[in-house]
């Protein structure tokens, strides 16, 4: 079966020779490439020039059907419909190879996608495709931190940057890579990436032309500080062992953490035995094993902790930021 229907096979003159050329426009769009599956990205992108090619070759097949089957064969009207005709079709050609080669030109918008991962890490996977062998991807990951804008509304604002790269693309003029970075301890929970090509765009999360963006959060919750205690008795005097943990301490404003061991005498009076303002690390983390010698004068100890209050009382009322532990002298 041929290609193209014969569509004015039988039919002669000035009629049939437009009737003929209707096949041939499509044997000239299949020559320059323009196939279905390039059909629908020139609909896509380039509606109105796509609509204009199509519309304008019907109307060129209705142009040659009245001439050759309404009109009468070498009337000045049968001339003025084929001139009108072959005038469509050249249009529709025009209109046709117009979008087929702005598509061809046409330069996706590169995709970005974050994912945590186990372990304190996100994935980071960039897709491009239709690139030229000269064009490169940008790709950033940063922090993102809360602030307010002119209008004073909080707003997103790129803090640290954690990851930058340039990627070309293969010889099909496509990008996939991915890359698994570590997530730094910090005063922030979420984590913003963008991807662009040529020259660097406004903020990702407001509005860019050839930039694709994301932002991801990062649940960090504040971890109340973890007490333990415990005695040491092979000892001549008794000696108590502290052991202060916490992690995801904030770090605007920094957090110190206060620690007091106070003993308790038989009259119930209380002396403090050691005190600390300690600070955490630079990860935002606290890990700390205190000894305290507290001896045969007391028949209680009592121990608090807090991030709350540089004055904290023990036994401690009940607060977020505070813990505390209260136990009896062992007797060596």
């Amino acid at each position: 079966m041929p290609r193209f229907l014969p569509v004015g096979k039988g039919v002669k003159g000035p009629a049939g020779f437009l009737l003929a050329a209707i096949p041939a426009l499509g044997a000239v769009l299949t020559g320059l490439a323009i196939t279905g599956t390039l059909v629908g990205r020139m609909a896509r992108d380039h509606p109105l020039a796509t609509y204009g090619a199509f519309g304008l070759a019907v109307l060129a097949i209705f142009a040659g059907a009245l001439a050759a089957f309404a009109l009468r064969n070498g009337s000045t009207a049968e001339m003025a419909a084929v001139y009108s005709g072959l005038g469509l079709v050249v249009a529709s050609l025009l209109f046709g190879v117009y979008a087929g080669v702005q598509t061809w030109g046409d330069r996706a918008q590169p995709s970005i996608t974050l994912t945590p991962k186990a372990g304190k890490t996100v994935a980071v996977t960039v897709r491009g495709n239709g690139l030229r062998s000269s064009d490169h991807i940008v790709v950033e990951v940063e922090q993102l931190v809360r602030a307010p804008a002119d209008t004073g509304r909080l707003t997103w604002k790129p803090g640290q940057p954690l990851y930058g790269a340039s990627l070309g693309p293969d010889g099909d003029g496509r990008i996939q890579y991915t890359v698994e970075i570590p997530i730094p301890a910090g005063d922030y929970d979420d984590l913003g990436a963008r991807a662009w090509v040529g020259d660097e765009p406004r903020p990702c999360y407001a509005r860019g032309n050839t930039t694709g963006c994301v932002r991801v959060h990062v649940p960090r919750p504040r971890e109340r500080p973890q007490l333990a205690v415990s005695w040491e008795t092979f000892v001549r005097a008794p000696r108590l062992l502290v052991h202060l943990a916490a992690k995801n301490l904030p770090q605007r404003p920094p957090r110190w953490m206060t620690l007091r061991v106070y003993g308790i005498a038989a009259d119930r009076t209380r002396r403090t035995l050691a005190e600390w303002e300690l600070a955490p690390s630079a990860d935002g983390e606290f890990d700390r094993r205190l000894p305290v010698v507290v001896g045969h004068a007391f028949t209680d100890v009592c121990v608090v902790a807090s991030t709350s209050t540089s004055e904290p009382e023990c036994p401690a009322p009940a607060d977020d930021g505070t813990v505390w532990s209260q136990l009896a002298v062992p007797v060596v």
